[in-house]
């Protein structure tokens, strides 16, 4: 699916300073070499060291990933893997563009986007086949639709591709808009507001604060990016296949892992983001099983994307304005190091 982009060669020699140092810093970012260890057959064997950046800090909706640290499923793929959390102020694109880390975690459309800022970054593998994001609003509020949230509040981050999308589609032009900082007091007090949210999240905190709400996906507009991606750079797939391959099954293989031990890894995630509680930890992996292992992933196993999904995506960032170019898709995004169903 895959394949070397003679455009985006192209288009490096004209870019600006900054892409060119971005690239330098991922060509030295890419060859780091291993340890020599010995495996359980007395051969040798490398070690290779890899970073990922997640796309939020430690959750749900990284289980895959610390279930395949703790149960030493990347180890037994002869890697040494540092998982390191986001947060709001943390950008997994900008750190594996610049060489500070060989994978990371993003939407898929902010990989588009990426793209189309010379960016040369890869999808790999998804872990939300539809994506849980969603908006929150009051079970009294009587908003059944998205056009309902005309003349109403919208507590929302600013610049969300899905939200530039509803704008567009539903006319949400007498919306007011407060940027989404998320504590929920100002969503809990105002009955006729709404809300971004996950459904694997943020419902389940607010009603623990007396609040019942509903929620309505992203998804039901129609606008259904791959969520929580796995990607690299296009140099250090070229580099290190193997390693990508490697690290790829090795997170897949821990999603089954987390799906039988979702207990024990829950444990892990509660140690390192200590802001959750278990109960809360419990709901969300409970919520997003079947965004993560239903949908295609049922047949095709999970991690699993298609073309098909990736170029309706680009033509609604084309049609609203936020790509200006007809990527090819086809670079964007491959399937060959995802393990065989």
């Amino acid at each position: 699916m895959w394949k070397k982009s003679v455009k985006w060669s192209n288009r490096t020699k004209m870019s600006g300073v900054l892409l060119a140092v971005t690239l330098a810093l991922t060509a030295c970012g890419g060859g780091e070499a291993g340890s020599d260890t010995t495996n359980a057959s007395g051969e040798s064997s490398e070690v290779t060291p890899v970073k990922v950046v997640l796309n939020w800090f430690a959750k749900t909706e990284h289980g895959g990933f610390y279930a395949a640290e703790e149960n030493g499923i990347y180890e037994g793929k002869n890697l040494d893997v540092t998982i390191e959390p986001g947060g709001p102020q943390v950008s997994s694109i900008q750190i594996v563009a610049s060489g500070k880390a060989e994978f990371g975690v993003a939407h898929a459309d902010q990989i588009l986007l990426a793209r189309e800022e010379g960016i040369p970054i890869v999808a790999l593998a998804t872990t939300f086949q539809i994506s849980p994001q969603a908006l929150m609003f009051h079970e009294e509020s009587d908003i059944e639709d998205f056009d309902d949230l005309n003349g109403r509040t919208v507590f929302i981050q600013q610049g969300q591709p899905y939200w530039e999308f509803l704008k567009h589609k539903y006319s949400l032009d007498t919306v007011k808009e407060v940027a989404y900082t998320g504590q929920h007091g100002n969503f809990i007090e105002d009955a006729q507001s709404a809300s971004q949210s996950f459904v694997n999240g943020e419902p389940f905190v607010v009603e623990k604060q007396g609040v019942q709400v509903g929620t309505k996906l992203i998804a039901d507009s129609g606008y259904e990016p791959y969520a929580a991606v796995v990607y690299t750079t296009e140099k250090y797939l070229e580099e290190n296949p193997e390693t990508v391959k490697a690290f790829i099954n090795g997170t897949v293989e821990g999603w089954y892992d987390y799906k039988d031990n979702y207990e024990q890894i829950n444990k892990k995630i509660l140690e390192i983001n200590t802001n959750l509680a278990e109960d809360e930890i419990a709901f969300g992996e409970e919520q997003q099983r079947e965004f993560v292992f239903g949908y295609d992933a049922e047949a095709n196993g999970m991690g699993y994307m298609t073309e098909a999904r990736w170029s309706e995506l680009k033509d609604q960032l084309l049609e609203i304005g936020l790509l200006t170019k007809d990527l090819d898709v086809s670079e964007v995004f491959t399937t060959e190091y995802l393990p065989a169903k």
